[in-house]
């Protein structure tokens, strides 16, 4: 009985596998199509939209500088790389105020060191807009947070335009990076042209 039964089932099987070997035949397989360059330079990534509260108390949230490039730094008070990007992003900030970008600074500093944060932005007297994640968000998963400090220039239609550029000082020169320079410039002058 028990050999009858493997039999039955062996062939039950083997039908059902044949069955669907013949029906792929019928089914429909789509193409490959390969994109130009220009075709994957114009499929644009968002960034996920976050708000938080700034320095000041208000809430802030990257809709609402729809409009405007935004150059985002991601850093914390304990972190010395970060705490070194400082006066080279003061400098960057006074060479673009007025224009049509807005540097965003995001501490993910622990809810429990948010007095340490306030009293670091008031004493290095960070400029533009100073905002406060903490860690008990999404926003270290949905910016993909590995490592800080981070940084990001956002479109304005809220496009990535570059999750890595370099970072504010050349620790080379101990100077403003002429790469983020060139790179914030072609932007501006791209928009001019428009």
């Amino acid at each position: 009985m028990q050999m009858k039964f493997r039999i039955v089932l062996g062939l039950v099987i083997l039908a059902f596998v044949w069955n669907c070997d013949s029906k792929k035949e019928n089914i429909e397989v789509g193409t490959i199509t390969e994109r130009t360059p220009e075709e994957m330079a114009s499929i644009k990534e968002y960034a996920p939209v976050f708000t938080f509260n700034s320095i000041e108390g208000n809430r802030v949230s990257l809709s609402d500088l729809k409009g405007k490039y935004v150059f985002v730094d991601i850093w914390a008070t304990w972190c010395g790389p970060c705490r070194q990007q400082i006066p080279a992003m003061r400098e960057l900030e006074e060479k673009y105020r007025g224009q049509n970008i807005e540097f965003v600074s995001i501490s993910v500093d622990s809810d429990q060191d948010k007095a340490k944060w306030q009293k670091m932005v008031q004493e290095e007297q960070m400029s533009g807009i100073q905002l406060f994640a903490g860690r008990g968000t999404s926003f270290h998963q949905d910016y993909e947070i590995s490592t800080i400090p981070k940084f990001l220039i956002i479109g304005k239609e809220g496009e990535i335009i570059n999750d890595n550029p370099p970072r504010p000082m050349d620790y080379a020169t101990r100077q403003v990076n002429g790469q983020l320079v060139s790179i914030l410039d072609d932007l501006l002058n791209q928009e001019k042209t428009l």
